[in-house]
């Protein structure tokens, strides 16, 4: 069974992500507006939810055998990851004023993971990790992750490339879910709206007062937040599965994968098709700019989704499904979906 706050949860970080995408490109043509500096504060909201809610549904997962991760998971999200990154690639290559190296940059997708869609190859190296480390005690994994995303989330230690440098520093809350995972899903459905928003409330204020006050980039402050992050969004998952109103945010949890491997098209045509066009944009544009382009971006990813996933395989899925289900003929695993 599904667990409502969790798709909740889900379809709320994923939101974020295309949120902050749009934003990220309409800023290179003067559109962001005043959502730039919020794209940016968020950034400790973001991912570490993202990566947190995606370890709470490894456990079972990590406890197979190494075979059938594997070809449940791994081989699905790699596919996945380089067809996807193959067509994103030779779409902005295509486009008005592409990235420089636009094609060559294709080729290094295993050692330079795609700005837009990391997550995927990042998932992948956590799941393998997962499952090697899995006898080692929780205490000794989860203190090396903490160190490891603490020294780079303040920059201590840096490999030169973003979603590198992103994937050590989100380390932590992959693994932290994933050997917490059973205390996690009993304690965040009891959650009350006082627990959610002290959670989000104490967020924003150790957030400000690092922003404006101390520095956000001392050394375990972004694991803090990440932290404090990770309460407030679960807590918001359990109140946003409890109004039916807000069903489309689950929905959306749902179809997490179809969403971020689509929206990352409109977002960046948006910004190509508009440089260098000499427009005098009115006043306030970018304030409707952005989250009118997400929502485009969101809509379209269910739009492909809606028409192409029951009808054809390998766009979203692995193009062979025997390939990717255990031996107790369970259905595939391997997409965001279920991670």
């Amino acid at each position: 069974m599904r667990e409502g706050w969790i798709d909740s949860a889900r379809g709320l970080a994923i939101i974020l992500v295309v949120l902050f995408h749009a934003v990220i490109n309409l800023d290179l043509v003067g559109l962001a507006g005043p959502w730039t500096r919020l794209a940016y504060t968020l950034d400790t909201f973001r991912m570490p939810l993202f990566f947190f809610l995606s370890g709470l549904l490894a456990p079972s997962l990590l406890a197979r055998p190494l075979r059938e991760v594997l070809r449940t998971r791994c081989l699905n999200l790699i596919y996945l990851y380089v067809l996807w990154c193959v067509l994103l690639g030779t779409f902005r290559a295509l486009l008005p004023h592409p990235p420089p190296e636009a094609f060559a940059s294709i080729a290094l997708v295993l050692i330079e993971p795609n700005v837009y869609l990391w997550f995927l190859y990042t998932l992948t190296l956590f799941t393998l990790v997962g499952w090697l480390t899995r006898r080692l005690p929780a205490w000794l994994v989860v203190g090396t992750a903490l160190i490891c995303s603490a020294v780079f989330a303040s920059g201590l230690v840096s490999t030169g490339d973003i979603p590198w440098d992103k994937t050590f520093r989100y380390w932590f809350f992959f693994v932290l879910a994933s050997r917490a995972a059973p205390a996690v899903r009993s304690a965040v459905p009891r959650m009350r709206p006082v627990h959610v928003v002290g959670a989000g409330v104490a967020y924003v204020l150790v957030l400000g007062f690092f922003l404006y006050v101390a520095d956000d980039r001392i050394i375990f402050v972004r694991p803090m937040l990440g932290l404090l992050a990770v309460a407030a969004g679960c807590g918001l998952g359990v109140m946003i599965a409890r109004i039916p109103a807000l069903g489309f945010v689950r929905h959306l949890g749902t179809r997490t994968l179809p969403i971020y491997v689509v929206h990352a098209f409109p977002v960046t045509a948006a910004a190509a098709l508009l440089t260098d066009r000499g427009i005098d944009w009115p006043p306030g544009t970018g304030l409707v700019a952005v989250p009118l382009l997400a929502l485009f971006a969101i809509l379209l990813a269910l739009a492909l989704d809606r028409l192409i996933t029951a009808r054809t395989r390998g766009v979203f899925d692995f193009p062979f499904p025997h390939w990717t289900t255990s031996a107790a003929r369970e259905p595939s695993s391997s997409s965001l979906q279920r991670t």
